[in-house]
């Protein structure tokens, strides 16, 4: 008599409770699967996927971005900014490069001048949230020209066929980063560095580099997710990403990357990513409050990062 197929639930467990839980939302209330319902679930997921992926690299290099939601709303502001003077294209493309510069610097104040992830971040989270609220005074960055306004709301508004446009830009980003992760050098030694950095010097690793690019990459990453937000609401917002930050570590977690660094990826920020985006829609359409979500989220994201916690005494 052959023993039944033992199932493997650290890999499958997420998974099933996600499409569990979809079933769950959809027998509370059916418009939470109609199609308009998943175009802007979707489209969230695809902001939330790009930066938790940011996230993610951080902390498989066992670090973490703290700096990713001041960034973002700095990207917001910039990029508006921006179009006032050089057009939606240019000026898209100069906001984003805005963000990846503070990871640039986040990376050599990590690498090469020896500060702790945890505090390099937060210190750049404080700088450059003071900056941008003295550029703006708080408030809100609008009166695009129709032209710049149409060009840039396509990004975060428009349209593929049936599929929003940040979607395909997250799928096409997504392989990449999961191409880079999985088949170059540089991938593999954002592992090693992870696994173990004390060994990885002396065996030859450029570990400083390495750093520089993972925390750019991050930055990178969050700046992308900002710009399609701000694209969307075709206005820059001096906090637009406040609430970020805490979603971006809870998916990379939920997913399955390791706080301790060196295990993780792109599938776990993808599926991280969808749980929370889809858990706090499914809230939304049942009629749960706004406060009670945001606790629910919590208590979910706590629960992770116990698990990884616990995984790694083990």
């Amino acid at each position: 008599m052959k023993l039944p197929v033992r199932i493997d639930w650290s890999k499958f467990g997420l998974p099933a409770a996600f499409f569990v839980m979809l079933i769950i939302f959809t027998v509370i209330n059916p418009a939470f699967f109609s199609a308009r319902n998943m175009i802007q679930t979707t489209r969230q997921g695809a902001i939330l996927f790009l930066i938790v992926s940011g996230q993610t690299f951080a902390l498989l290099a066992r670090g973490i971005d703290l700096s990713q939601g001041s960034v973002m709303s700095l990207v917001s502001i910039a990029t508006i900014s921006s179009i006032y003077v050089l057009g939606a294209y240019a000026g898209s493309i100069a906001g984003i490069l805005f963000g990846a510069m503070c990871g640039f610097i986040n990376g050599v104040l990590i690498a090469f001048l020896g500060i702790p992830p945890i505090l390099a971040t937060l210190g750049m989270l404080f700088v450059v949230s003071g900056v941008e609220l003295v550029y703006t005074g708080g408030v809100t960055l609008t009166n695009l020209s129709d032209i710049d306004q149409g060009r840039l709301f396509w990004f975060g508004g428009g349209m593929i066929g049936p599929v929003p446009v940040p979607v395909i830009f997250a799928i096409i980003i997504g392989f990449l980063l999961y191409y880079i992760l999985k088949y170059t050098l540089f991938g593999r030694r954002i592992y090693l560095i992870g696994t173990n950095a004390d060994a990885s010097s002396p065996a030859g690793l450029p570990i400083k580099r390495v750093i520089v690019l993972v925390y750019t990459v991050s930055a990178l990453l969050a700046s992308l997710g900002a710009f399609f937000l701000t694209a969307r609401l075709s206005m820059g917002f001096p906090q637009l990403g406040e609430a970020w930050l805490v979603l971006a570590i809870g998916g990379a977690v939920l997913g399955g990357t390791s706080v301790f660094g060196g295990k993780g990826g792109v599938w776990e920020a993808l599926l991280g990513s969808l749980v929370i985006v889809f858990l706090d829609n499914g809230l939304i359409v049942s009629g749960v409050s706004t406060f009670a979500r945001e606790a629910i989220i919590g208590v979910v994201i706590i629960v992770a990062c116990l698990g990884s916690v616990i995984k790694k005494r083990v």
